[in-house]
């Protein structure tokens, strides 16, 4: 069977970036740089025993959805470039998101990749993200102008958006346009129910962009972690603020002198790889059940 779908007003992240090269070049120059890298070779988490209940809710905070009420994900490969710091704190932070992506189970593109993860490390992070607006407003993809005038007004040090590529069938298969009506046309032969869907978004690119004087006193491996987990899944650590649960997502924000963990914490593993592990055609309830049950799996392990 056929199914149509509007044809989004977006862009592939992949002609964007030449931009945000540029202007995370123009904004970063000659600003202090931060600490050296940590040790890249392993993913060490901290944390503290959860509720299900907390687990539960953590889940539904950071898993945001699409106009369709879906969620996205990198269903493909990912290819993470860095903007703003020195060569080797660049390729410190690109080489532990590699790592991260790997442990998630996310296909990582090799060396000289067209990158589609972009961390811009910017002296102002408003006037990179004023700029892409008056000028390259479709940079935001499918984002509304709300939603732009949000990232661009917004006081946290950090703003991060994905913009969508094709949606794609229940059949795991992308979704092309028919050029003869602009739409999507899905031909699968997978019926939709109250539990599955005929299709789903999936992400084409992320971008995140940091304010260097947030960075201060923080490691690579933080800036990475925290860049990881907002430009695979969406993340936003804005919606934790009534939440107390131990999460890299925090690192930007927690008060000078105050405890920030030293890698992602095991909530955001856990989420990161249930978030990777639920089945795609499934509905968004049932796939936010699935993290939430992951992630008790992982965080309470039963006895042997």
């Amino acid at each position: 069977m056929s199914f149509m779908y509007q044809r989004p007003n977006s862009i592939s992240g992949m002609r964007s970036l030449p931009l945000l090269a540029a202007l995370a070049a123009s904004a970063s120059a000659a600003a202090q740089q931060p600490p050296p890298p940590t040790d890249q070779s392993e993913i060490v988490v901290t944390g503290q025993k959860p509720s299900k209940e907390a687990i539960g809710k953590f889940v539904r905070d950071l898993t945001p959805v699409d106009a369709s009420g879906r969620l996205g994900r990198f269903e493909h490969s990912v290819c993470p470039r860095v903007f703003g710091l020195a060569p080797s704190q660049q390729a410190a932070v690109e080489a532990r998101i590699r790592l991260v992506a790997k442990a998630a189970g996310i296909v990582v593109s090799g060396a000289k990749c067209a990158p589609n993860i972009v961390v811009i490390v910017a002296a102002d992070k408003r006037a990179v993200l004023e700029e892409l607006r008056r000028h390259h407003g479709d940079y935001f993809g499918e984002l509304s102008g709300n939603q732009i005038h949000k990232l661009v007004t917004d006081p946290a040090p950090g703003a991060a958006w994905q913009l969508n590529g094709p949606p794609m069938s229940a059949d795991g298969k992308d979704i092309y346009i028919d050029p003869s009506m602009g739409l999507y046309v899905n031909h699968t032969f997978t019926a939709s129910s109250r539990m599955a869907v005929q299709a789903y978004p999936q992400f084409d690119a992320a971008v995140v962009i940091v304010e260097r004087r947030a960075l201060d006193g923080l490691t690579t491996t933080q800036l990475a972690d925290y860049a990881a987990l907002r430009t695979l899944t969406g993340a936003d650590p804005a919606r934790l603020r009534d939440s107390n649960t131990p999460t890299i997502l925090r690192a930007l924000t927690a008060p000078m002198g105050s405890a920030v963990p030293i890698t992602m914490t095991d909530w955001d593993l856990a989420f990161l790889l249930g978030y990777y592990d639920a089945q795609r055609k499934t509905s968004t309830p049932s796939q936010r059940s699935a993290i939430a049950k992951g992630m008790a799996d992982k965080l309470h392990p039963t006895p042997r």
